[in-house]
């Protein structure tokens, strides 16, 4: 966590982790660096692949933001640990639905 903090990122621990306090959060950063290119650019990328998801995945908006926002947290601390590329981070990404799929078909609660 200190090593987070150090380096200016506000890390929410998985007990402390809440919806609404994480969504403020980036909320508060997006509309903080609006002026940067790069972040203009990642908030462009980010409204398609919204759209994209949301046209593609049968679910209420609000269960996909939850689940991008789980996912965005453990791929974005595990990149921090150890850098990744996109291809890495998307068959993380994949190899976890396919864990979540195959426990779903096994009975396991969802």
């Amino acid at each position: 966590m200190r090593a987070f903090i150090a380096r200016g990122l506000a890390p929410v621990a998985g007990e402390d982790w809440d919806r609404d306090t994480v969504l403020g959060m980036l909320r508060s950063n997006r509309a903080r660096h609006a002026g940067n290119p790069h972040t203009q650019e990642n908030v462009r990328v980010a409204l398609a692949a919204a759209g994209e998801i949301a046209d593609t995945v049968d679910l209420p908006a609000a269960d996909i933001a939850t689940v991008l926002l789980a996912a965005g947290g453990c791929i974005g601390t595990a990149a921090l640990l150890r850098p990744m590329t996109g291809q890495t981070v998307a068959e993380i990404l994949q190899f976890a639905a396919v864990e979540l799929d195959d426990r779903a078909k096994d009975g396991e609660p969802s």
